[in-house]
């Protein structure tokens, strides 16, 4: 019995640890576009910026998936205009350990199960948000969000960067309605 609920805190505590590091994306475009009217592109500024080398990796990993998809880049007078916004959060999560069940469970008269013990784990969320837009009446034409968490590894964090940008466009353009 104890080693059951042993076996279910680690169980439990692994699953927790694999979706914090889960990259998740969430993509949306206008169902009314067509899609193989746009073949240029221009970058528009970015209202939210990414900060030192950033700026930089970004728009090359945004370049490389459009460029791939058959997208050319031109300085004026684009198909679509590109842009990126990015933010980071904190994200705390609060794992309990030990052997008890808290207040008011009891093992029959020998009493409680144990203290238990909080940690709390501080993690830093980063948002990356792709927008095209139709360059004659800027109105979005498709949307990409990824969400991972953020290292103090820059390789890992660059790594990371391709994949979710890799994983943003893998169904670009569109198919359907």
């Amino acid at each position: 019995m104890m080693k059951s609920r042993i076996l279910a805190l680690v169980v439990l505590s692994c699953l927790a640890g694999v979706t914090a590091v889960a990259q998740k994306t969430n993509i949306d475009w206008d169902r009314q576009a067509n899609f193989s009217q746009y073949h240029t592109y221009a970058w528009e500024k970015s209202p939210h910026p990414a900060s030192g080398l950033w700026d930089q990796r970004i728009t090359d990993a945004v370049d490389k998936q459009l460029q791939a998809k058959g997208l050319q880049k031109i300085d004026s007078n684009p198909d679509v205009w590109v842009t990126y916004s990015k933010s980071i959060k904190d994200q705390k999560t609060l794992v309990g350990t030990g052997y008890g069940f808290g207040p008011g469970w009891y093992w029959g008269p020998w009493g409680g199960g144990g203290p238990v013990t909080y940690n709390t784990y501080v993690t830093r969320e980063a948002t990356l948000v792709i927008e095209l837009a139709d360059a004659k009446d800027k109105e979005v034409l498709w949307r990409g969000a990824a969400t991972d968490t953020v290292t103090d590894n820059s390789n890992k964090n660059i790594n990371n960067l391709d994949k979710a940008v890799v994983k943003l466009f893998k169904g670009y353009p569109p198919k359907g309605k």
